[in-house]
């Protein structure tokens, strides 16, 4: 009986240091933006401009430095802070805290280096943008 739960606690010590299989995301992705979708409770969702989300068509996604910044012709590009980024497999997961005093929010998502697909979202008090685009992963 001993022997038993010996070797049952050797196996639970030997899983439980096993290496995980998250990482961090490292390099540069450069992500469009081709779908955004603002949702409101009792309206639904429905589809709306990159203007009207005030947000740029084009995100670098700068894993080394934590940092996404915008890339909008005829604007400053804007730069927002990653909070938490893992990598775990084929998928890079980001969270981060947006820099608008007027309206707070908070956005994740997730990209899969694999298919270069970006899925993500932004929530305000008000309403959520549900968004959808294509990434490269460069430099």
């Amino acid at each position: 009986m001993r022997s038993m739960i010996s070797k049952a606690g050797l196996g639970l010590v030997c899983l439980l240091a096993a290496p995980a299989t998250v990482s961090a995301a490292e390099g540069t992705y450069m992500c469009a933006v081709t779908d955004v979708y603002e949702c409101i409770e009792v309206a639904g969702c429905k589809r709306v401009s990159l203007d009207f989300a005030n947000l740029a068509p084009v995100l670098k996604f700068d894993f080394d430095k934590n940092m996404i910044t915008s890339d909008d012709l005829g604007s400053e590009p804007r730069e927002v802070d990653l909070k938490n980024v893992e990598k775990k497999g084929e998928v890079i997961l980001l969270h981060g805290i947006g820099d608008n005093e007027e309206s707070p929010r908070s956005f994740s998502g997730a990209i899969s280096t694999k298919t270069g697909k970006i899925h993500g979202g932004i929530t305000t008090a008000d309403a959520t943008l549900s968004l959808s685009g294509d990434c490269v992963d460069s430099f």
